[in-house]
């Protein structure tokens, strides 16, 4: 039965996100799809996930990061050498990517693909697309698992996939980010049904695509569990896969070692997590690890009622992952995975209202400042738009009209950035006086909020910061 609603004052209450909802996400995620593809990094995945296929059938899968190695020393994958192109990721990410690049791989035997890579991209963008929405489902049903209004569950799910962040991080940056978020979201159904031990070790799958569940992983057992033994063996149990898989690689093919020393010398990311530093006693410090202890602390020392529980998770990852975005220098896909717990938190708080504007401002300024660091002409060379529009338009790193105006002006990035992590900051403290005001009867996740659905509009037009300028500046400059 179609749910009835009420409208006042432009407020939509009682009323799931139906068809006029959706346009807008679907208009704005197939004009981002076209116009944008980041694909250097999802084509070289499925370009090794194939050769995974090739080892495996030849009878030689312990040999796989050799023979990437050796294929990248020859310039074999998009004319990059070893530094770039080696197959650095954990084993896991590519027979995941290779058990779903196996259709494409027998159909080339058979056929013999002239473009084989763009193939395999292409397939690899659906894969990462369609887990998306698969987490939006996720999320409306962790959503009516901790709320009893159906309706606000529904709300969260397509909070999370009406975001340009899901948009810029998948779609446009073209990324696999997203096997972490579905992994962690799946943990999280074990976790609110106290199952801990399951949690962690689901978790543990997680870190194998990334590291960044641990960040949630952390503040998450803490909150649970205050028994500094079982603490401990969760912990151990959190990296356990990531860990075990590891060293089979390592024993196993020589390189596998030889890729992550490449990796470490042209990439390191533990410079990224020590960059932004106080100063100390005898030495520097670094803030975020400095505030993640304190979160971890605070987690370890709270004790919310059952009510509160959901409430207080979701703040702390938020916390946890705040911490991270604002002192850590990230790569644009990496904040797909604060984006359901930004969601969650959002949902939680009595100031709906509030919590949706600071969100909207802060996506704003997280799209500036991504398009004015990141956007240049290899987002879109290989996008559909300058495919079925090749020859017939310009396309240069002079592109981007923002950057362009803030390099000839002399700007620089400290405003943007300023401003970006003052707003994440100011949501979660929003969200920390909301917590403290005290609650209705019966859980925070069940208060009850007013969509606005002009409000949630509105955030979701804001990836026209990122998408339009360069597609105008490119469609209204004709090769001469």
């Amino acid at each position: 039965m179609h749910l009835s609603f009420v409208k006042s004052g432009g407020i939509i209450r009682s009323s799931s996100p139906d068809l006029r909802d959706w346009c807008l996400v679907i208009i704005l995620s197939v004009i981002a799809f076209i116009c944008y593809d980041q694909a250097f990094d999802m084509t070289l995945t499925m370009l090794q996930a194939s050769d995974l296929l090739h080892c495996t059938f030849s009878g030689k899968p312990s040999a796989f990061y050799s023979y990437c190695l050796q294929k990248a020393a020859a310039g074999e994958y998009l004319g990059a050498d070893e530094n770039t192109t080696g197959a650095s990721y954990n084993i896991v990410l590519y027979i995941v990517m290779a058990i779903w690049a196996l259709p494409v791989y027998l159909l080339n035997l058979a056929v013999r693909f002239s473009k084989y890579g763009v193939i395999l991209s292409s397939w690899g963008r659906i894969f990462v697309i369609g887990l998306s929405v698969y987490c939006s489902h996720l999320i409306t049903r962790l959503s009516a698992k901790l709320m009893t209004d159906p309706v606000k569950a529904k709300w969260a799910g397509y909070y999370f996939l009406s975001s340009p962040i899901f948009m810029c991080c998948v779609i446009i940056q073209n990324q696999y980010d997203i096997l972490a978020v579905t992994v962690m979201l799946l943990a999280l159904f074990f976790y609110f049904d106290k199952k801990y031990y399951a949690f962690s070790a689901i978790i543990s799958l997680a870190v194998c695509f990334k590291w960044f569940p641990l960040l949630i992983f952390a503040p998450l057992i803490l909150l649970a569990e205050k028994r500094i033994g079982k603490l401990i063996l969760h912990a151990a149990i959190s990296v356990s896969f990531y860990s075990a898989t590891t060293l089979i690689s390592t024993l196993a093919d020589p390189g596998y070692r030889a890729s992550q020393e490449l990796l470490k010398a042209n990439y390191d990311f533990f410079d990224r997590v020590f960059s932004a530093q106080i100063s100390g006693g005898v030495s520097n410090i670094s803030i975020f690890v400095f505030l993640m202890i304190l979160v971890c602390v605070i987690a370890y020392y709270l004790k919310p009622d059952h009510y509160d529980f959901a409430a207080a998770a979701f703040f702390l990852c938020a916390a946890s992952c705040v911490s991270f975005f604002v002192f850590v220098e990230f790569h644009p896909q990496w904040f797909i995975i604060f984006l359901p717990f930004l969601t969650m938190l959002v949902f939680s708080m009595k100031s709906f209202r509030s919590g949706v504007l600071l969100d909207t401002f802060a996506t704003a300024a997280f799209l500036l400042l991504v398009s004015l660091k990141y956007l240049g002409s290899y987002i879109m060379d290989n996008s559909i738009l300058v495919n079925f529009t090749s020859g017939r338009f310009n396309l240069s790193d002079n592109a981007n009209p923002l950057y362009n105006f803030f390099a000839v002006n002399g700007y620089t990035l400290v405003p943007v950035l300023s401003i970006f992590a003052g707003l994440l900051s100011a949501l979660l403290l929003t969200a920390y006086m909301d917590f403290k005001s005290g609650r209705d009867n019966g859980s925070r996740m069940d208060q009850e909020i007013k969509i606005e659905r002009r409000l949630l509009y509105l955030r979701s037009i804001m990836i026209l910061i990122y998408i339009a300028p360069p597609v105008v500046y490119y469609l209204t400059s004709p090769a001469v």
